[in-house]
């Protein structure tokens, strides 16, 4: 089917042009100067017209940004074909990017920044920012944003296999100018922007841009626990912005310039929840109980990490389905269910939000120096960062697992040098450059408080204790060295050779010393877990004292044994490295239409997880992606309308396949009246102090087919049609592993092989854009008026649902935005507009990692026939908005 479809868009790519090519002609195939915008991009380190690139890119200017209602990173999913991204499970601060079936690793739990990289990177100004936390601030005052598909061999190839996003941000002019924007909408959004221009004398020049943006969450949040008093009331998906770009460019001559820039924001961001769907009931008997005694506070009773007793459901579910009227049953998760079904989609109750706060600063120095044919550029960055948060949950009536996520201290520093020039009469372009990175957080991790309901009330009972897991001393220290290579040769004046390499080097270290601590506890409780340290010292968690704790190492050996406690502290050093390349032939069947093939390796770094207890699963293999594209860009005319059709197919040949696995950690796990918690007594839900670590495997091989379609029509003057979109089949080959000492299987199927990546099939996007100059009687122009429509889809996001529910199963959604932009007002430089998103008020949910709709308790999650609340994290609503903008 994948490979026919891709057919079937080539063929029309060649044969649409062909039966047009007459009418090109008749143009004298000036197409842009019909009104087609030509695009600037920077793919191969030089400033190129993008329909000469021989690869996939979707690009942007601040124009484009704001008619497409683009303000963050995030919001290019819903306009670039093949890109998805999404914030992780619990951080509204950290994005998960996706670009043509290579995803990014999920950050939910904050217990390491560090371990993985991401699969598609994103370059600010050329600053390389390695991690996904911070990514969520506004695009603002920005000059061009690239999005390049497919793994980026050569020149940005250090862990680019899926692609990589460049943005670079306005650099100072040499006149005086600026202008100021202000913004008001729905949910108390409120957001002012501006810049200026200062030419400090005829070779020196500065810039200050900066925005405050101020959003009150989507998400009502409806909490309250009657018996203590105790409400949260903080929306949720909420964010309070304040970012600045300076920037200072000194030129002396044509030839020669440095340009400083600093790059400062602060984010502090109300949570992501989530919302409560419904539930599904299971079936048969686990542990003695009807499968609905597994949502938590259903059947029994239990006091959670604040002291909130929850009561059961139930009164009695052994005689019957009457409801508890105790009023401590309120907070019971399906009593909570039926009040989130009354009051809307956009509606949570949860106990404590999942705020976080960040700031984030970088700064970099660029020289350019052009010597006769041959450019030479050297940029060097260094970068820093504090963020702190928590995670506490779903969107649950209760608290039983608390994530407090502390990076204190990250830092990174980069240099590269860029050599640009020609030979043989400019007959060959050629680049050359080497790269270094090195990062550092000293203080990498976090604390995890985990309880389970099925306790009942905190005790010193061997599963009925609180655990902290404690990894805030752990740290990362990673160092990336390369050298690349690219040139272009002219072998005809229509045929173009195209090849590079690139050779890169990684060295990864980590400390890690992960520590248990189990309260309250006894000398006995303490006797039951392998080389425990007991100490009567109280512990008080959120005012809470319990008696006595047990310290343990949370690392164990090969074997799966926890070791000394003594003896805990592990270094860990782990190098990769690997040559990656580009081959391409571009060739130009007639002026304005250009057909190419194209060949890249991606190489995405090893890893160190310092979240894995075991070091049978502590260093993941890179991984390696060999990528065939072909595709055609062609600017042409059919009864005299411009047109361009941009095409593209692609297959991705993916190895060692860093796999996030969430696999149950029972090192300390005992079935109930003790024992050894076994694959069998897991399965049948009968374990105590289970936890479900994220383990990274390496699976074997996934085949990746695609297709991405762009095609702007230009039918009336003034009016500008753009569709596009991509199609995606990805699939694990061959995924199959064993779980290592101390881990056993998830319940149900583990082996993924043959099932689809869980992401969305199909994306379109169209966007119809009308642009009119009204004029007063006398001629005069008063003010232009730009209407836009844009409609984004996608189909279900595909997962493997062997062991959940069928309701798990996600669904299609459309988005439809509208905006008015009245520019110019009067004849002054008065900017107003108008917007609307989501005008339909369409319910739309992000799904968890795998694909699937979540459900409570996560512990149960995608084990089958088990009962659990459906849940997912709600797209925003319906927004309106007005801008006011003023230049000068």
């Amino acid at each position: 089917m994948s490979n026919r479809l891709l057919l079937v868009l080539l063929t029309t790519a060649l044969a649409v042009p062909l039966a047009a090519r007459a009418q090109t002609a008749d143009t004298g195939g000036d197409t842009q100067a019909a009104g087609l915008e030509k695009v600037v991009v920077t793919a191969r380190k030089r400033q190129e017209d993008e329909q000469v690139v021989p690869i996939s890119i979707t690009a942007y200017n601040q124009a484009d940004l704001d008619r497409l209602n683009i303000k963050t990173i995030e919001d290019l999913r819903y306009s670039s074909p093949s890109v998805y991204i999404a914030p992780t499970t619990f951080r509204q601060d950290t994005l998960n990017v996706t670009i043509r079936g290579q995803r990014d690793f999920d950050s939910s739990s904050g217990q390491s920044v560090m371990s993985f990289d991401p699969s598609s990177p994103i370059y600010m100004d050329g600053v390389y920012l390695a991690r996904p936390v911070g990514l969520s601030g506004g695009l603002f005052d920005i000059d061009s944003v690239q999005v390049l598909k497919g793994p980026q061999g050569t020149l940005v190839g250090r862990n680019s296999t899926g692609g990589a996003i460049l943005y670079t941000t306005r650099e100072p002019g040499d006149t005086y100018g600026g202008y100021v924007r202000a913004e008001l909408g729905d949910y108390g959004h409120a957001q002012v922007q501006g810049a200026v221009d200062i030419p400090l004398s005829d070779t020196l020049f500065f810039r200050a841009a900066g925005q405050i943006s101020d959003q009150r969450g989507y998400i009502t949040n409806l909490y309250q626990d009657p018996a203590t008093g105790y409400r949260n009331t903080q929306p949720g998906m909420g964010s309070n912005k304040i970012a600045g770009n300076f920037s200072l460019k000194w030129v002396p001559d044509d030839s020669f310039s440095i340009l400083l820039r600093a790059n400062l924001v602060a984010e502090h961001d109300t949570g992501s929840t989530y919302h409560d769907l419904g539930y599904f009931p299971g079936s048969g008997v686990r542990n003695g109980k009807p499968a609905i005694c597994n949502i938590p506070g259903t059947c029994t009773g239990f006091t959670d990490l604040l002291g909130h007793q929850i009561a059961p459901y139930y009164t009695n579910y052994l005689t019957g389905t009457a409801l508890n009227p105790d009023p401590a049953a309120y907070n019971s998760l399906l009593a909570s269910v039926a009040r989130e079904q009354k009051a809307g989609f956009w509606s949570t109750e949860q106990t404590v939000s999942n705020a976080d706060i960040g700031h984030y600063q970088t700064v970099s120095a660029t020289i350019n120096k052009r010597f006769d044919d041959i450019d030479v550029k050297w940029l060097t960055a260094y970068r820093w960062w504090d963020n702190r948060g928590t995670s506490i949950g779903r969107g649950l009536p209760y608290d039983t697992a608390d994530y407090e996520y502390i990076v204190p201290d990250y830092k990174s520093v980069q240099s590269e040098l860029t050599v640009n020039g020609n030979a043989f009469d400019n007959k060959v372009q050629w680049t050359a450059g080497l790269f270094y990175f090195m990062e550092d957080s000293p203080h990498d991790g976090g604390l995890f408080y985990l309880y389970l309901p099925s306790a009942v009330t905190p005790q010193a009972v061997s599963g009925k204790q609180i655990t902290l897991q404690d990894g805030s001393a752990n740290s990362q220290r990673n160092s990336s060295y390369a050298g690349y290579a690219q040139a272009t040769w002219s072998i005809t004046s229509d045929t173009r050779l195209t090849g590079g390499i690139r050779y890169t080097y990684d060295e990864r270290h980590a400390l890690i010393g992960t520590l248990d601590d189990i309260f309250p506890a006894s000398a006995a409780t303490t006797a039951g877990v392998a080389n425990g340290v007991f100490d009567p010292t109280p512990v008080t968690y959120n005012g809470i004292t319990y008696n006595g704790q047990t310290h343990a190492c949370a690392l164990t050996n090969t074997a799966g044994v926890l070791k000394p406690l003594a003896a805990c502290n592990t270094n860990v050093d782990a190098s990769f490295h690997k040559p990656t390349y580009t081959l391409s032939l571009d060739h130009d069947l007639w002026d304005g239409t250009l057909v190419y093939v194209t060949t890249r390796s991606g190489y995405r770094s090893g890893a160190i997880n310092s979240t894995a207890i075991n070091p049978a699963v502590t260093v993941a293999r890179p991984e390696n992606v060999t990528d065939y594209e072909t595709g055609i860009k062609s600017e042409w005319a059919i009864l005299g309308m411009p047109v361009r059709t941009n095409l593209s197919g692609y297959f991705s040949d993916y190895h060692d396949i860093q796999t996030l696995v969430s696999l149950p950690n029972v090192t300390i796990a005992t079935v109930a009246g003790g024992g050894a918690c076994t694959q069998a007594a897991y399965n049948n839900n009968a374990c105590l102090n289970v936890t479900n670590d994220n383990v990274t495997l390496n699976a074997k091989t996934a085949h990746i087919f695609g297709a991405e379609w762009d095609v702007t029509l230009l039918p009336l003057p003034g009016l500008t049609v753009n569709v596009s979109g991509s199609y995606l089949d990805a699939r694990y080959t061959d995924f199959s592993y064993n779980p290592p000492p101390g881990y056993l299987l998830p319940s149900g199927s583990t082996n993924l092989s043959g099932t689809p990546f869980p992401l969305p099939a199909w994306q379109t996007n169209e966007t119809v854009s009308y642009a009119t100059g009204l004029k007063d009687i006398a001629g005069v122009p008063l003010d232009d008026v730009t209407m836009t429509a844009h409609y984004y889809w996608q189909s279900r996001t595909l997962a493997d649902l062997r062991g959940f529910d069928p309701s798990q199963r996600t669904s299609s959604y459309g988005l439809l935005d509208l905006r008015v932009d009245f520019l110019n007002v009067a004849g002054k430089n008065f900017d107003f507009g108008v917007y609307m998103t989501n005008v339909a008020n369409t319910p739309a949910c992000l799904p968890e990692y795998n694909g699937v709709l979540n459900s409570a308790p996560n512990a149960s999650f995608g084990i089958a026939n088990t009962s659990g609340v459906l849940q997912c994290v709600p797209l925003p609503p319906r927004m309106t908005g007005i801008t006011l903008g003023y230049k000068f």
